[in-house]
């Protein structure tokens, strides 16, 4: 699959000095390192090397619908800083198709959208050039990173059988609602300088079902500085499958004490990324943290259902992998499986 990147969070700040620009339309909730200069920032969101889950032919287009209302950083002293929509920019397009006919998304005083959502499952489909753009970054250490999901359904015009949820995974006539942030944990930035960010993640393994609910799993999503990451790809030998139709690439992190590789429903050893094996018997994995790393092919990884332990699913035994490959920032790592 060719890989897209789509910027989702284009030029966060802009270079210049001192601290709030003072007006209250989005900015910050609190300027942490106030008065020692701000920097630009980027993030941009990478279209996963993996294919979007399959679904009955009879059925309404899959949907995961993340309706994004705030944006927040947050330092080691714990200060926030937030976005709303307000600092969005307004070319920053939703996902149509995640707004059920005859509702809209709901809006402000000032007729500001209050949140926009975007379909995961189609990031090619919806325009996020400059979702956030112009706003100031303090210089500072920065611990954590969240996307905040607006909470609540969609109103009709008319009495409706049915309920929509602005965060959703399904259709609009079957879904389950997500009752989760995104947020990025344990970032230990430290933001002094201009800088690239990736976000990236996982279609198969992004969610787990909690109690009629969707949650994230963290273990899916990924922030990562640009100058700190890499990539992995490689060609398939058509003897190593009976059949490369349902055959995916898992990449671990490696363990030193022995191989141990879990599948996505595992607790522990789950694949930090996924990538379908192509038609031209080929995978590739972009934006991978700087790292040590095993690749493991999965002939029957079509069949790993994120949501439960897949006994037969073979990850260990004789499957074509390579151990404890050191992946370097900027490298491009060929590994032929």
């Amino acid at each position: 699959m060719k890989n897209i990147i789509l910027t989702m969070l284009t030029t966060l700040v802009v270079a210049g000095c001192g601290g709030s620009s003072g007006d209250d339309s989005g900015s910050a909730n609190a300027i942490p390192g106030s008065g020692s200069g701000d920097v630009p920032v980027s993030v941009d969101i990478s279209k996963p090397p993996t294919e979007v889950p399959e679904i009955p032919d009879d059925g309404d287009q899959l949907q995961a619908c993340v309706a994004i209302q705030t944006v927040t950083l947050t330092n080691l002293a714990g200060e926030i800083v937030e976005w709303t929509t307000r600092s969005m920019n307004g070319e920053a397009k939703s996902s149509e198709q995640c707004i059920p006919e005859g509702a809209e998304i709901p809006v402000y005083d000032d007729g500001t959208p209050k949140f926009i959502v975007v379909d995961l499952h189609d990031v090619t489909g919806v325009d996020l050039v400059g979702l956030i753009s112009e706003q100031l970054v303090p210089v500072g250490e920065y611990v954590s990173m969240a996307l905040s999901l607006a909470k609540g359904d969609y109103d009709f015009p008319i009495d409706m059988p049915i309920q929509v949820p602005y965060s959703y995974v399904g259709s609009w006539i079957d879904n389950k609602v997500i009752d989760d942030d995104l947020t990025f944990e344990g970032l230990n930035i430290n933001i002094d300088a201009p800088e690239s960010f990736v976000m990236t993640f996982d279609f198969r393994s992004m969610f787990e079902l909690v109690e009629n609910a969707y949650k994230f799993k963290q273990e899916a999503f990924n922030l990562l500085s640009e100058t700190l990451s890499g990539s992995i790809f490689g060609d398939i030998d058509t003897s190593s499958c009976p059949s490369v139709d349902n055959a995916y690439v898992y990449l671990y992190e490696s363990n030193d004490e022995q191989e141990k590789y879990g599948d996505l429903g595992s607790d522990e050893y789950t694949p930090t990324m996924t990538a379908k094996v192509t038609k031209d018997n080929s995978y590739s994995m972009p934006y991978v943290p700087a790292g040590d790393y095993d690749v493991v092919l999965v002939c029957d990884g079509l069949l790993d259902l994120p949501d439960q332990i897949d006994l037969d699913i073979d990850l260990d035994g004789d499957a074509p992998k390579h151990t404890n490959q050191k992946l370097d920032s900027g490298e491009d790592k060929f590994l032929p499986l």
